[in-house]
């Protein structure tokens, strides 16, 4: 590990930061196609937001450490909704992505934009609610910074 690195106790903050952006700037690129339903780049901007945003989830959920026994119970239930709420970001993304990509490629229908829009709407608001179940980790159960309460696998 580059010296750099040790300092951190983990990656995951490090790398969580880039995902959030990347899926609400596709959150607002999506609804700006439905204003602009002839723009094809502006439909790429969101795939790229999309892909690499999806990308970003899943390099996140492999950084993640676990939670040690020393947490409290109130901790280690939010630890659990924090992890499944991930993966649910992380499957949506993944179904946003392809479908938009679809519908870049194949199917262009107006119905097909308000599908996706909805299920890129829907990984945002679960970008949200993880985010926001990790910062209540940090800042309220002390959970993660400078190693407290988490352990390796």
């Amino acid at each position: 590990m580059p010296n750099f690195l040790k300092e951190f106790p983990n990656l995951h903050p490090l790398v969580v930061h880039f995902p959030i952006v990347l899926l609400l700037l596709a959150v607002l690129s999506q609804l700006a196609t439905l204003f602009l339903p002839e723009n094809n780049q502006l439909k790429w901007l969101t795939f790229l937001f999309l892909i690499t945003g999806c990308i970003g989830v899943l390099v996140a959920i492999y950084t993640a450490v676990h939670i040690s026994g020393d947490a409290s119970d109130k901790a280690i239930e939010l630890f659990e909704a924090h992890q499944h709420f991930g993966k649910l970001t992380f499957w949506f993304s993944l179904a946003a992505t392809i479908l938009r990509f679809i519908t870049l490629k194949w199917f262009k229908r107006q119905w097909l934009e308000i599908i996706v829009t909805a299920i890129i709407i829907t990984t945002g608001s679960l970008v949200i609610i993880t985010g926001h179940h990790g910062a209540e980790l940090v800042h309220v159960y002390d959970v993660g910074p400078k190693d407290n309460n988490v352990m390796s696998e």
